[in-house]
């Protein structure tokens, strides 16, 4: 087993710096699964709702 590990060490060390690269050059990115017809009515649904729970939160006295 450790001479396989000795052999092949080369491309563990390749897989881990690719890995590394990976996760920190794209860390941050947004992972979007699928989009729809009318994206931007849809955002702009989202926010009006998001509004409206922070309202209703201000006003329960929650937030």
């Amino acid at each position: 087993m450790d001479l396989r590990i000795k052999r092949h060490f080369h491309l563990i060390v390749l897989l881990a710096l690719v890995a590394g690269l990976l996760v920190l050059g794209l860390g941050d990115q947004r992972i979007v699964a699928y989009t729809v017809a009318g994206g931007e009515q849809v955002q702009q649904s989202v926010q009006l709702a998001q509004a409206e729970m922070s309202g209703l939160l201000v006003a329960v006295g929650i937030r």
